[in-house]
């Protein structure tokens, strides 16, 4: 999967009225910023800054940093249900009156501040770099939208006992949104695997159909600093039944594991399904990586 933002800042009197506003301006995610995603909370604020420098992979921090908020005032939830895929939430970071006063032109989101997850320049209509001035009887107001971008498609697998291979399947793969994103940006895991008897369906909203078993015995590393892998096992009393569908849940991104069938992830559809017995046991091994949008 890929990860990325954009941002718009605008500032206010404190009666309300608007005094300056910017389009849109798309971000870098940095390298620090991804391997975050495997360790802990990777945005708890935002933060902006005078700097002017191009940002790159490397960076880690702002140019030269003016003040920071962790005040949400507003999320709303954004999903695209049409290909290409992409779902996130769209977060309103408010700054008090004359905290962020000064002339900006970088903004960033982290989990410290000068731990950032990504940084952007300030850019105009006509996406060159620009300031946006705010005074001291000013509020600030960053509207950041961060977005994934999950894959999607067909790949195959072999079910295997010991170094026999059993059986040869087909996997119909993809994002499964059935409840809202929200400002949750926390350690990427997957507590849950879902199984149903059903198909998986076409709309990337709604769960598989047919009974469901869920398997929450899981054993998860991180091979590298982008990514998880998953190892579910089901013993002899569970999961006896038609492996038709499968939804992988991963707390972290938009939501909390204690989110249960609403938790983002992927649904999964098996061609031919497996048949589990109470005479069985078997496991499921998932990896998921990600990297940044470009």
């Amino acid at each position: 999967m890929k990860v990325g933002a954009r941002f718009k800042l605008a500032s206010y009197k404190a009666d309300g009225s608007a005094s300056n506003e910017t389009p849109w301006s798309n971000n870098l995610v940095l390298n620090s910023g991804l391997a975050r995603m495997s360790s802990g909370t990777w945005i708890d604020r935002c933060v902006v800054g005078s700097g002017n420098s191009q940002p790159i992979p490397e960076q880690v921090a702002l140019d030269n940093f003016l003040a920071k908020t962790a005040t949400i005032t507003n999320s709303v939830p954004i999903i695209s249900t049409t290909a290409p895929y992409y779902y996130g939430v769209r977060v309103t970071w408010r700054f008090a009156e004359g905290v962020a006063a000064g002339n900006i032109s970088e903004v960033g989101l982290g989990w410290g501040d000068n731990n950032l997850w990504n940084r952007a320049l300030i850019k105009d209509t006509s996406g060159s770099p620009a300031t946006i001035t705010v005074l001291s009887d000013e509020y600030l107001d960053v509207i950041s939208e961060v977005r994934l971008y999950p894959s999607s498609g067909n790949a195959s697998f072999n079910l295997i006992d010991g170094e026999n291979i059993i059986s040869e399947h087909t996997v119909t793969s993809l994002p499964c949104v059935p409840g809202n994103p929200g400002a949750v940006f926390e350690k990427i895991e997957a507590p849950y695997l879902y199984i149903y008897n059903g198909a998986a369906g076409t709309s990337i909203n709604a769960l598989p159909t047919g009974t469901e078993s869920s398997v929450n015995s899981v054993v998860t590393t991180y091979p590298t600093q982008t990514s998880v892998k998953s190892v579910f096992s089901i013993d002899l009393t569970s999961a006896n039944m038609q492996h038709k569908s499968l939804k992988l849940g991963y707390a972290g991104l938009f939501l909390r594991s204690n989110s249960l069938f609403n938790i983002i992830g992927y649904k999964m559809e098996l061609t031919p399904p497996i048949t589990k017995t109470s005479d069985q046991k078997m496991s499921y091994t998932f990896e998921l990586s990600w990297g940044r949008y470009s």
